[in-house]
């Protein structure tokens, strides 16, 4: 049976995301994931802020950690109302240079419209082979997405999905099931693919596919405004956010 749909427990499990590819500390303050192995990732790397008292000790303690690992400090929303007003001014005394990030959450809630395509054959993938490694690399985001590939790979509730056509893979899709929660990431369709619907086909398909598997909501994060239409074709409503999106980065 489904838990009713709760905003702030979805919020924690999106905080708690890069656990899967990271390791995490928890902080009087807040969270702290780092990956050694890849410095590269910013969802790798980087601090959540969940108790703003004492900010300054907190983002002390920030510096001290990540530099001591070669790694550049950088900071997510913790998701919150009004969180940024309140710590802007430490964030730039400290030398952090603020990105709006403009993610929009959705969550599935209703039937879709789209439809298979069968020349689009969708299997979960266990395992990186280097057709897959090639296409991470070069048209998702370069080495260090197969790095968060592998070590989500790992953990047994991470379904990544794999459409190929005609014998080649030509789109990705993933959902990561938590407990009462489950978060669509990597849909995504090499570019020679694009379209021929093959993105909406992995979403009716993932849709499915997590039907079948867990009672959870279903949620995706999105930061690309073409994308809103195929999801809401797809079943998927926009969540009404009391909060930004942001990203605080400092160079060492």
């Amino acid at each position: 049976m489904q838990i009713p749909f709760n905003l702030n427990r979805m919020k924690d499990t999106e905080l708690h995301f890069p656990q899967r590819f990271a390791s995490m500390l928890q902080k009087d303050y807040g969270l702290i994931f780092f990956n050694e192995g890849n410095k590269a990732s910013l969802d790798s790397n980087h601090a959540v802020i969940k108790d703003h008292l004492g900010i300054e000790s907190s983002l002390r303690d920030i510096e001290f950690f990540y530099k001591s690992k070669g790694i550049n400090p950088s900071i997510y929303s913790s998701l919150q109302a009004g969180e940024l007003s309140r710590i802007s001014d430490a964030l730039e005394h400290h030398g952090f240079t603020v990105q709006f990030l403009d993610h929009e959450y959705f969550v599935h809630d209703h039937d879709g419209i789209l439809k298979p395509i069968d020349e689009l054959k969708i299997e979960r993938v266990q395992k990186l082979d280097i057709e897959i490694m090639e296409t991470l690399a070069l048209e998702y985001g370069g080495d260090w997405t197969i790095k968060v590939a592998e070590r989500h790979l790992a953990h047994p509730s991470y379904h990544l999905l794999g459409g190929f056509y005609a014998g080649e893979l030509a789109a990705l899709a993933s959902v990561s099931i938590y407990a009462g929660y489950s978060r669509v990431a990597d849909v995504f369709t090499r570019d020679k693919f694009r379209g021929k619907g093959f993105a909406g086909s992995m979403i009716h398909y993932l849709v499915n596919y997590h039907h079948g598997i867990s009672p959870n909501h279903l949620y995706l994060v999105s930061d690309n405004p073409g994308t809103t239409r195929i999801y809401e074709k797809g079943g998927f409503s926009r969540v009404n956010q009391d909060f930004q999106t942001w990203l605080a980065m400092k160079k060492l």
